[in-house]
Order: C-alpha cells, then structure tokens, then sequence
C-alpha cells in the first residue's frame, strides 16, 4: 500500500468517527426554544384624553397575584371550573394589568402638574383577566375589577365601585380570545368613565382641595 493511498484511507476513516461523533451529539443538543405568538390589543377605538369634572393625579392598575405574568390564561367552565389554563403558544406582550393601564391611560386625562391643586388617585385593581369556555365551541373574554378613588393627600377611600366585563369570542382560540379582551377592555373603558363622571358632585370636589 503506498503512502499516498493510506494517508486517504486514514483521512477517509477519520472523516466517518467525525460524522458518526457529530450525530451522536445531535441526538443530546438541546432543542432550540419553542416559538410563540405575541399579542397585544391591536388597535383600539380611536379615543381623545377626557378631561373630567375634577382631577386625578395618577392612574395605576394593579394586577391580581395570578395575573402577574405574560401567560395568556382561559378556563374551561365546562370541564374543570377550578383550573386555570394558559395557552403554549400564545403570550401577551406585557402583563394584562400594564396593557389595561396603558389603554385607560389613553381615555382618562392624567394631568400631574394638579399636585397643588390636589388631584385625586385612581386605582383599579384587576381580579380577572381571562378568555372563559363555556363549552367546547364558545368562549368569552372576562374582565373583573375594582376601581378606587382616594383622597388627594392620603389613602382615605372617597369611592369605589365593582365591574364585571365579558364580551363574546368569535373564535375558540387564543385569536378569538385576545379580541374578545380587547372589546371587553373598551367596554370596561366606557363604564369606568361613566362612573367617574357620576362623582362630579361632592366627592369630585374633594379632589380639588
């Protein structure tokens, strides 16, 4: 055998151990993330800041302890009541709090520079933000939450009032349910404002002292 054909040999060898190693370890390499849509509400009816009869000084949404993550959650009332589900492959592209503050944001008038003329705090807490099954084909977007009105200098409660949301998913899927969320966030809106608007009187008044 001459020297040129066993350096082949030895090559041709050497390049089958290198093929046969690579394989091996493809068999235990980790698998690359799993990919995910992100949702957020899309556009939302087109709305102006409304200035209110008296004014609020800041406006926080604070999420239930459930609904401190980006998880996408629905329930299938139907089947297990007392479970909470969230979707693999859907996420929001912040937590549910942070999105609903951002769109109340967009339609209540939060004017800072009333900290010497008062300026009451609006705070919701949010208890519920979740696409529910009511079967197998029909889902709705639920929304519950508290909202507060506190004194301009302290933590004294002048107000506060319940809300309960759902609005109907034109799909059973997370798509269906992010659209359903969105139209419940809106309708949410509209009530709170229309609530606001009913504390011009005394209450409201508070808030400018």
């Amino acid at each position: 055998m001459t020297h040129s054909l066993r350096a082949c040999l030895s090559a041709s060898v050497s390049l089958v151990v290198a093929l046969v190693s690579l394989a091996g370890c493809g068999a235990v390499l980790p698998k690359g993330a799993p990919t995910f849509a992100v949702h957020d509400f899309g556009p939302l009816a087109p709305v102006g800041p409304r200035s209110l009869p008296y004014p609020i000084r800041t406006l926080e949404v604070i999420p239930a302890p459930w609904l401190a993550s980006t998880a996408m959650q629905y329930r299938l009332a139907y089947a297990q009541e007392t479970r909470r589900q969230a979707f693999v492959q859907s996420r929001w592209a912040a937590q549910p709090g942070q999105l609903l503050e951002v769109a109340l944001k967009r339609s209540v008038r939060v004017n800072v520079t009333t900290v010497s003329l008062g300026g009451c705090r609006l705070r919701v807490d949010l208890d519920e933000f979740m696409q529910v099954f009511d079967n197998e084909s029909g889902s709705r977007g639920v929304i519950d939450a508290r909202a507060s009105l506190l004194a301009p200098r302290t933590d004294q409660l002048l107000a506060t009032q319940g809300f309960s949301v759902t609005r109907p998913a034109s799909s059973p899927d997370a798509a269906g349910g992010v659209v359903a969320l969105r139209d419940a966030v809106q309708a949410f809106d509209a009530a709170l404002l229309t609530w606001l608007d009913g504390l011009a009187g005394s209450v409201g008044a508070r808030c400018s002292q």
